[in-house]
């Protein structure tokens, strides 16, 4: 039983929570479609084919509407469940080389997906600028629009990712995998911010982010020491367990809810909003730090990429990466 419960487990921590969860979405999916083609099941899993799988890719793009990478993940999720069960992988040939018809299917997919590509523009400090002065003129209600301005605000400073700083589904959140009120703490006027994990560290090594108090009117650590103070007031639970952002009812801030926000500032400002996503920020301070003329070891650092292995070896101050962080602030008067 002890073993039975430790192989449970193992299995769980195999892949990350995230990826877990897009798993669990995906084979859900899979087996609604299933039912509703009238496929039997046995022990939860149902006969599985070649023809059920690219009847069931077609299903995702033209019914579901998903991209070809949403349709991979997915099709991992199917491979995920039925390795589970000790079935043989669904998506190989008895030889182990992927099934023929399937991968041309996917090739059409990603293909006529290529030719409508959705544009997918960077929020720059400019653009940045003018959400904050919208947001601070009022748009939703005074708690929120300053929790999307300090969301914004960091994830520019602190070349975030979207799903860093928010959770698919706010029942999934988690406080040991999850963004916290821990997370936070203030020193010598930066703002370290911990992220226990993300896309480039999926064994929960952890990492600290700093976020210097510059001069600038938009500062990352003014508005995160505000955005705390703020939140005692408005909301009733302050656990250090608790989601560093949240939307009603003291939830975790979903991917959804911060990215429509933004879009809908985005256009009050009279950007098309389906020009931007959650990823824009990221793109946006790359961008930025270009225009700034940031060294490349040192965008590297900020955003956390690993293309140069030599990037591991330097050693960055403090000092320089406040100094990064204001060139940031300035980039737009370059």
């Amino acid at each position: 039983m002890v073993l039975k419960q430790t192989v449970e487990k193992l299995w769980t921590t195999s892949i990350s929570k995230r990826t877990k969860d897009a798993y669990d979405i995906g084979f859900m999916h899979f087996k609604r479609y299933l039912l509703l083609n009238n496929v039997t099941f046995t022990n939860n899993l149902a006969p599985v084919s070649e023809e059920i799988l690219i009847y069931f890719v077609a299903h995702c793009q033209t019914v579901l509407k998903l991209h070809y990478s949403t349709i991979k993940l997915y099709l991992c999720g199917i491979r995920y469940n039925y390795l589970k069960e000790n079935c043989s992988d669904p998506l190989e040939l008895y030889n182990g080389k992927p099934l023929p018809r399937l991968t041309l299917i996917l090739n059409s997919v990603k293909r006529s997906q290529n030719q409508n590509k959705r544009i997918r523009l960077p929020i720059t400090f400019d653009i940045l600028e003018q959400i904050i002065k919208r947001l601070r003129k009022g748009v939703f209600s005074k708690f929120i629009d300053l929790m999307i301005e300090t969301a914004s605000v960091i994830s520019f400073f602190g070349f975030l990712r979207c799903g860093e700083i928010t959770v698919i589904k706010s029942e999934h959140f988690e406080p040991a995998i999850n963004l916290c009120i821990s997370d936070i703490s203030f020193t010598d006027n930066i703002a370290n911010l911990h992220l226990k994990q993300s896309k480039t560290d999926p064994f929960r090594k952890g990492i600290d982010i700093q976020l210097h108090k510059i001069n600038s009117h938009i500062c990352p650590y003014r508005v995160l020491k505000r955005y705390l103070e703020i939140r005692k007031t408005f909301i009733s639970s302050y656990q250090n367990t608790d989601p560093l952002f949240v939307s009603i009812g003291n939830l975790a801030m979903e991917r959804d809810f911060f990215i429509t926000k933004i879009r809908h500032v985005l256009e009050l400002c009279g950007y098309n909003p389906k020009n931007f996503s959650g990823h824009s920020f990221r793109i946006g301070a790359g961008t930025a730090a270009g225009q700034a003329n940031i060294e490349d070891h040192m965008i590297k650092t900020l955003g956390r990429w690993s293309s140069d292995c030599y990037v591991r070896y330097i050693r960055t101050q403090p000092i320089s990466i406040k100094h990064a962080q204001q060139q940031l602030a300035e980039s737009i008067n370059h």
